[in-house]
């Protein structure tokens, strides 16, 4: 079948509600690098372990099963994040991060800030507003770098894994915790 009928399929059968068709496509590219499915040419895609000669009846058990046994494998962890069909343990991206991370950056030093800017912030209340912001983001981009760097492929480019990851990170939904006020500045202002 070509692209745009897999993804109406996935979407209909397979997919939760809210993921929308260039997740999908995303998704079907991930399935393809995972040996799920097939690339027949530029634009057919077939499912692998369907055999053509079964009624299509059998189409949507087979990759319901296959799927799951996908999702307890090391290599689908991402995979529970897009299903609906079945209410499947998603594991936590942290936990996923931590496991394969393979070198962490550090984003808040001044050397790489200073390196990154070309020279030195000459406005001292500038540099440390970089800094604080870049040790908050710090562990979110060390977990988009981690995730994105194991979800791309031979099809998945890096803007396919990205939308995967965000899709993923979007349904973990966990708010950051309240920040208490903090006085920046001691000058009154008048």
């Amino acid at each position: 079948m070509p692209l745009k009928e897999w993804v109406c399929f996935f979407k209909e059968y397979i997919l939760s509600d809210d993921v929308n068709d260039e997740v999908a496509e995303s998704l079907i590219k991930h399935l393809v690098d995972l040996g799920a499915m097939d690339r027949v040419d530029d634009d057919d895609f077939g499912w692998r372990s369907y055999k053509y000669e079964n009624n299509s009846s059998d189409l949507l058990n087979t990759i319901q099963e296959n799927l799951i046994l996908l999702c307890e494998s090391d290599s689908g962890f991402a995979l529970p994040y897009f299903i609906g069909f079945k209410n499947l343990s998603k594991k936590p991206l942290e936990s996923i991060s931590v496991i394969h991370r393979s070198s962490p950056h550090t984003f808040a030093n001044n050397s790489c800030l200073e390196t990154m800017m070309g020279q030195p912030a000459s406005d001292l209340s500038n540099l440390q507003i970089v800094k604080k912001v870049g040790k908050q983001l710090q562990p979110f981009l060390q977990l988009e770098e981690t995730l994105v760097s194991r979800l791309i492929g031979e099809h998945v480019g890096k803007q396919d894994a990205q939308k995967l990851f965000h899709y993923m990170f979007a349904k973990i939904g966990v708010k950051a915790k309240p920040r208490t006020w903090e006085q920046l500045s001691r000058k009154k202002h008048r």
